[in-house]
């Protein structure tokens, strides 16, 4: 991920442009291999993003139900 702090929502905005690339057919090999890659990093980061909210919101009903 870059340093500038990225939302969930930019993240999967970047993954849909990517896609899209992808899917347009116009991109060469070695683009197409550092589209895919950076595909992955987005994933990852956004599937750990998701964990760790969901962690955050069952805390937070943890805590209002005690």
């Amino acid at each position: 991920m870059s340093k500038q702090k990225q939302t969930y929502d930019q993240a999967i905005a970047e993954l849909q442009t990517i896609q899209h690339r992808l899917e347009s057919g116009q991109l060469g090999l070695e683009d197409m291999r550092d589209q895919v890659s950076r595909a992955m990093e987005l994933i990852q980061w956004c599937r750990q993003r998701l964990r760790t909210i969901q962690d955050e919101v069952t805390q937070l009903v943890d805590d209002a139900s005690a």
